[in-house]
């Protein structure tokens, strides 16, 4: 079974590519932990995110919203220094501004899955919407998100198991 070139390297990779990724994700928490992780792959290989989301998920409470808005210096200075995770402290930062505007978007949508719903139907804008709402969230790292995500169509490769042709 051939699957996109990308997902090749491991096994964990493998079953990312054909059990997780384009799949739709939900809630808040779960797409919390999908966008975190996009950021902090934005200039690494998703190989080196996959590999230590265990790590990531200890240090940042699990995803868990509620918690991770709450970080403060002394929790951003303990996730500088973990070494089970990618240590770029604008990142991190990033990651608990995003938890509190999570939480607000919960506070106004009822979900981070609601807010996501109502974002415009075209791809551009989504992402757009993402970029302009989200810290640290560039124009790629939101398409990645949505795709990743199941929000938008995952791009596979032509001799990929899953590829759709259009």
């Amino acid at each position: 079974m051939q699957r996109c070139k990308w997902s090749e390297e491991s096994e964990m990779l493998q079953q990312y590519h054909d059990e997780e990724w384009g799949q739709k994700a939900e809630g808040s928490n779960k797409l919390f932990e999908c966008l975190t992780l996009e950021l902090f792959q934005s200039g690494l290989s998703w190989r080196t995110i996959l590999h230590k989301r265990e790590n990531f998920r200890k240090a940042f409470a699990n995803f868990q919203v509620e918690r991770v808005k709450d970080f403060n210096v002394d929790d951003i200075e303990r996730l500088v220094a973990d070494v089970g995770i990618v240590r770029h402290r604008k990142k991190i930062e990033a990651t608990i501004k995003n938890a509190n505007i999570v939480h607000e978007i919960i506070q106004t949508y009822g979900s981070f899955d609601a807010f996501l719903d109502q974002l415009p139907n075209g791809k551009l804008e989504k992402q757009k919407a993402l970029q302009k709402t989200f810290k640290h969230v560039g124009f790629t790292t939101a398409e990645s998100f949505l795709e990743a995500t199941g929000r938008i169509a995952p791009t596979h490769s032509e001799n990929c198991f899953l590829h759709v042709k259009k």
